[in-house]
């Protein structure tokens, strides 16, 4: 059976964020009628799209720089498999 991952790629998250302000910001008001019961938030969205894209904006940002599970944090290990130099007094 495949593994399942538990989290999806950083640009991911920046595409989601590029889809959702387009749509919250030019889509969504022009394909709601006005007889709707949605028209107010049709009215709503394309103020509230900046605010939805700084979201997943964050997230991308924070996806990026996390450290993926599993994987062992970088240290400066280099100066540790360096044995001292004897000729030093």
């Amino acid at each position: 059976m495949p593994k399942i991952p538990q989290r999806f790629p950083w640009w991911l998250s920046i595409m989601i964020a590029a889809a959702s302000y387009y749509s919250l910001k030019y889509l969504i008001p022009g394909l709601i009628p006005e007889t709707s019961a949605m028209y107010k938030f049709s009215q709503a969205a394309p103020t509230i799209a900046p605010i939805i894209t700084i979201v997943f904006l964050l997230l991308g940002a924070k996806q990026l720089y996390d450290p993926v599970p599993g994987q062992k944090e970088a240290t400066d290990s280099a100066s540790e498999d360096v044995p001292p130099d004897e000729t030093t007094p």
